[in-house]
């Protein structure tokens, strides 16, 4: 991936800042700039080759943690509209800090993706969504579509299980308004695993019950739901 050198200076400059700060406040169990350079920076830029995150769209990242991929595409492309959606203050209290320093036109959400996901102010409100978060697509889907505008598109961060997911995933998707339109194989310099990024147009509303009420979506996942009440329909035939 080519990245044009004042950039490349910023974003190295960002995991300074990261690991700087993580000294004193726990954002990321990495620790050495070797790694954290493919592991985070790296990783992030792949939403890149979707082709979505280009121009002046607004890009809503859930779960941003210390910044990732938050932090990064807004300094990759400064004219993207970015939203970092955290539960955690204390990371809030970094990325706000790290917006002001870097002096980027980025905004921080302190709350839960489930309580924004209801919120009419950014419900179905941003051309894209992205996610690293950790966590079953069924959950991911659920916190994450809501969020996408119709016509608009979610970005997903997987493992080598990516292909498997999204076909588990077929009748959620739908439930929530979304199809998948593409899955993208990519590796990280150093490490032999394949990742996946996962790409999902929004194509119709999200029903008005999702996401559900804090902690539903990851404790009863929709994928686990409708496989318990698809084996009662067939236990009581």
């Amino acid at each position: 991936m080519e990245i044009a050198p004042e950039i490349e200076a910023r974003l190295r400059a960002l995991i300074d800042e990261v690991l700087r700060v993580n000294q004193q406040f726990n954002l990321t169990a990495i620790r050495d700039p070797d790694e954290a350079w493919p592991k985070h920076v790296l990783d992030s830029l792949q939403a890149l080759q979707t082709g979505y995150c280009e121009g002046r769209k607004s890009l809503i990242d859930v779960g941003s943690g210390p910044g990732f991929p938050g932090l990064a595409l807004a300094i990759a492309r400064p004219e993207l509209k970015v939203t970092l959606l955290e539960a955690t203050r204390k990371k809030c209290d970094f990325l706000r800090a790290t917006i002001t320093q870097f002096e980027l036109g980025a905004r921080v959400l302190n709350e839960r993706a489930e309580v924004t996901g209801q919120n009419r102010v950014w419900r179905e409100r941003f051309d894209v969504v992205t996610a690293r978060a950790v966590g079953s697509i069924g959950e991911i889907c659920e916190l994450t579509l809501p969020l996408a505008k119709v016509g608009g598109h979610v970005i997903l961060w997987r493992g080598q299980r990516a292909g498997e997911e999204i076909k588990a995933a077929q009748s959620v998707l739908k439930t929530l308004g979304g199809v998948c339109r593409k899955t993208l194989p990519y590796q990280l310099p150093g490490h032999a695993m394949t990742y996946n990024l996962v790409v999902i147009e929004k194509t119709a509303r999200t029903p008005a019950q999702f996401p559900r009420r804090e902690g539903l979506p990851k404790h009863d996942p929709l994928c686990v739901l409708e496989a318990q009440e698809k084996s009662l329909e067939t236990e009581s035939k």
